[in-house]
């Protein structure tokens, strides 16, 4: 028998919880998606509920994999050798990752919640200035600059380009015109 044994892989608790958080938001914008149309009733083109649709059922049934993957036989990545996250990092560094990870999942929540009320892209365009900002803690100006920019780059790709009927919140002016 040699020295090396096969060390049986076991799923490790940060990355089966980011698998399921990965799921979650998945099954989030999957349901949230109920609440548009699958067509356009005016001229049968696709409705706003296709992509969030389509993405978070996609993205719930990749994190469910995941999960699924790394509870049976855990993930090994090359050079990683199954050392425990914990052990390359003190404890200033894990709250920093954990502030993080709460930070961005939170994010993501609260711009889900958003889009009903300021539309698709002030809501990913503000969940972009939050995570320059306080995650990545960018200066101001770059945090408003990538937020605009993402802005600006999202509506000439699905407003413009693709004609994608996104979601517009209170902006859409069908809330505010005379019936």
């Amino acid at each position: 028998m040699s020295d090396v044994q096969d060390v049986q892989a076991r799923g490790r608790r940060p990355v089966l919880a980011a698998h399921l958080v990965l799921a979650a938001v998945g099954a989030a914008f999957f349901l949230g998606s109920f609440a548009y149309p699958w067509t356009n009733p005016e001229d049968g083109t696709i409705g706003a509920a296709v992509l969030p649709r389509t993405a978070g059922f996609l993205l719930l049934i990749v994190g469910l994999g995941l999960c699924r993957q790394e509870s049976r036989s855990g993930s090994v990545l090359e050079g990683d050798g199954h050392v425990a996250a914990e052990a390359a990092h003190d404890s200033a560094q894990l709250r920093e990752i954990r502030r993080k990870l709460v930070l961005v999942t939170a994010g993501m929540f609260a711009a889900a919640l958003l889009i009903p009320f300021l539309g698709m892209l002030p809501a990913l365009a503000l969940l972009t200035l939050c995570l320059t900002k306080f995650v990545e803690r960018l200066r101001w100006r770059t945090s408003l600059a990538a937020a605009v920019g993402v802005l600006a780059v999202s509506y000439v790709l699905f407003i413009v380009v693709l004609r994608v009927p996104l979601p517009f919140g209170l902006l859409d002016p069908s809330v505010w015109s005379a019936s």
